[in-house]
């Protein structure tokens, strides 16, 4: 589904589920769904902390991907992978898709 020179492992990824806002590491791709460790949710870390534990990896399913506004982090890697003076920024998921 995704094309595996733009999305990969590690890369970050933001989505929206019952209004609240999580930030997540891509931990695993597959063509029906992504597994994420969520790092932040309403701008609050979850990297340690009490709620830390409540948020172990997420699946998320390709059928859930609209629904949870689903966007990955765009660094602008050039051919070498390489992001040298590009802040970069989230852009929907579609933006992902092999051709």
């Amino acid at each position: 589904m995704f094309c595996k020179y733009m999305l990969q492992v590690e890369d970050d990824c933001k989505f929206t589920i019952d209004g609240d806002n999580f930030v997540a590491v891509i931990k695993e791709i597959y063509d029906d769904r992504l597994v994420v460790k969520p790092i932040s949710m309403n701008y609050q870390s979850l990297l340690d902390g009490p709620l830390k534990p409540l948020f172990p990896l997420l699946t998320i399913i390709a059928d859930d991907y609209d629904a949870f506004d689903l966007e990955f982090f765009e660094d602008g890697r050039g051919c070498d992978n390489s992001a040298i003076g590009i802040a970069g920024c989230y852009e929907p998921w579609t933006q992902w898709l092999a051709a």
